[in-house]
């Protein structure tokens, strides 16, 4: 169980240089580059959840020694395929490409549900 939170840590600072690197792409390309017209508020809102995920994977990973494993585990790998099937397919979106919009709410749902998961962690915490 260990190696895959170690896994999910580089997975989590993965996703967050790639939302930075998506952020810039957001800002700095011209208005013609974004299909709807909320095309660019699109990506960067995918970004952000990229971002802030990513960021919440790598310190999630770190408190194994303090929660529940098992149900770390569980809601961390919720949050990196949640991620997955959110971000990509809203900023695909953005793009003009709608072939995987539809999996954007299955991955909302699943970052909920994750997030939930990893709050009851803490209610079977492991002694220290």
């Amino acid at each position: 169980m260990c190696k895959i939170l170690h896994y999910l840590f580089a997975l989590g600072a993965l996703y967050a240089g790639l939302a930075v690197a998506t952020q810039a792409l957001a800002t700095h390309l011209p208005d013609a580059a974004f299909f709807p017209p909320q095309g660019r508020s699109m990506v960067q809102k995918a970004a952000d959840i990229a971002l802030w995920h990513g960021i919440a994977l790598c310190a999630l990973t770190l408190g194994v020694t303090r929660l529940h494993p098992l149900r770390l585990t569980i809601g961390c790998l919720g949050l990196a395929l949640g991620t997955t099937f959110f971000s990509i397919p809203v900023a695909l979106h953005g793009f003009g490409y709608l072939l995987l919009a539809r999996l954007a709410p299955l991955g909302g749902s699943m970052i909920i549900l994750s997030w939930l998961c990893v709050a009851s962690s803490a209610l079977g915490q492991k002694k220290p």
